[in-house]
């Protein structure tokens, strides 16, 4: 058995070594010779580079004979001219690299590999050469030099745009831009260089504005409006209201953009011109500076609900307000809650506002409601939450000492209010018919305890006090 298996590997070694001496020995031999022997040390005849002829000759060569024909003319003059304005170049201020080496290198190796020409401009576009004449050197610094042209010439194309007044608008005219072809002028510039030209012409593009003023128009169409009343507010109250308002008036939010009421209004501060008056804070009225915003953006967020706006972000009050339905309100605090939405049509969407001391009004105008539904919003109490009995608190400071004294004497701070737990939805119509509900918010709002004071001193046998409904606590 092993004299067997001995012969088997006699007869695979044979055919091993017969395979190497007929197959793989020619093999390395054909590459050898033609690679150190038969290797072209010239290059063929025909083969120009840069307008020179260097066929039959050596790398060395070639170079030499490319360089000589360069030093006859290496100045460089370069004027480049767009309408009365010229930018002018010499040789100073470029650095000059030459290549030709590593191209011719390149040339031979492609030649004798069988690459294409268009295989090998590419080849050489590659290596930072263009496929003009002039691929022997790189003009460094002519990119940063063609930007700053660019930089004086160009123009940002401007948009048309709606600009609105109380009761009308008007629509600012678009306008053209234009952008340096570049590509035009690179090639142009090695042109010249190698044509002995000196004067280069810049060519730009016209870029069209996103807006003309036929889609303003289309924009313009007033899409849902709504008022809130605050005439009885506080001085520093309607201060505020009036600053918020005026700050949103002619906004304009372009398609895929994000509005947000906290972006657009800023912080509310007293150097900004905002007093102090009433917020709601961890369930109750405090003072605080920007008192009366959230009826800013209350009103604007039905105005947005009725003009088919989707309203990204939006926050309920944790107590009832009586400017508008219970879970109809949109509160905001700087670096928290916001109300905010994305514009998904394909033209800007417009917000116009005015306040007057009386009462607040938002308008939204754009293509957001294409089928033309009538939109209105509907608060549906679910349950009532009565309101807790009143806080009597004995007026011990004399915060109130002008008006009562005595026990049983009292003054009302805060009236109680019930709480509710409301769902709201958005009702579609079309032609006075509802075809479609939507639900909008599921929202709860605790009840508000009143609060009244009462006098401290007791009352002499003498006196009598009177009975008055309207200051005594509620059971």
């Amino acid at each position: 058995m092993k004299k067997h298996n001995f012969k088997k590997l006699n007869k695979f070694k044979g055919f091993f070594l017969s395979f190497i001496f007929c197959f793989i020995l020619p093999f390395f031999s054909f590459y050898a010779i033609n690679e150190f022997v038969l290797k072209p040390s010239t290059f063929a005849s025909g083969t120009s580079l840069c307008g020179v002829d260097i066929g039959n000759l050596s790398i060395d060569k070639a170079k030499e004979k490319i360089l000589t024909n360069q030093k006859q003319d290496d100045s460089i003059s370069l004027s480049i001219v767009f309408g009365d304005k010229k930018w002018t170049f010499t040789e100073k201020d470029f650095e000059t690299k030459s290549s030709i080496h590593t191209v011719l290198d390149e040339m031979q190796k492609s030649h004798r590999r069988g690459v294409s020409s268009k295989r090998l401009i590419k080849k050489i576009k590659k290596m930072g050469f263009s496929d003009e004449t002039a691929t022997t050197y790189t003009l460094i610094g002519i990119d940063e030099k063609i930007d700053n042209i660019a930089s004086e010439i160009e123009t940002e194309p401007v948009c048309a745009k709606a600009v609105f007044s109380k009761n009308s608008y008007s629509i600012s005219p678009s306008k053209q831009g234009s952008k340096l072809n570049k590509e035009k002028l690179y090639n142009d510039i090695t042109l010249s260089i190698s044509s002995g030209f000196s004067i280069v012409t810049v060519s730009t593009c016209p870029i069209k504005p996103q807006f003309v003023e036929e889609d303003i128009v289309k924009a313009t169409k007033l899409q849902g409006e709504f008022s809130t009343k605050y005439s009885s507010s506080s001085y520093g109250r309607k201060n505020n209201i009036n600053l918020a308002t005026q700050a949103l008036n002619n906004t304009e939010i372009l398609p895929n953009e994000i509005f947000s009421f906290n972006d657009i209004v800023g912080r509310r501060t007293l150097d900004k011109g905002y007093k102090t008056a009433n917020i709601i804070k961890d369930g109750t009225f405090v003072k605080g500076v920007g008192g009366g915003i959230c009826q800013v953006s209350t009103t604007l967020y039905n105005a947005l609900l009725l003009s088919n706006i989707n309203v990204d972000e939006s926050h309920k009050h944790s107590l009832p307000v009586s400017y508008v339905k219970p879970g109809l309100d949109a509160m905001v605090s700087w670096n928290g809650a916001d109300l905010k939405f994305k514009n998904t049509t394909s033209l800007p969407i417009y917000i116009s506002s005015n306040s007057n001391n009386e009462s607040i009004n938002f308008k939204i105008y754009g293509d957001t409601n294409p089928e033309n539904l009538a939109i209105k919003t509907k608060s549906e109490i679910i349950k009532k939450i009565p309101a807790i009995k009143d806080k009597v608190i004995p007026d011990k400071d004399g915060k109130y000492a002008e008006k009562i004294m005595f026990k049983g004497e009292f003054i009302r701070e805060k009236s109680s209010k019930d709480g509710y737990e409301v769902q709201t939805f958005l009702e579609y119509y079309k032609n006075d018919e509802l075809i479609s509900s939507k639900p909008l918010r599921h929202a709860t709002y605790e009840p508000q305890q009143g609060i009244v004071y009462e006098g401290c001193e007791s009352l002499p046998k003498s006196l009598t006090l009177p009975k008055n409904k309207h200051t005594e606590p509620e059971d």
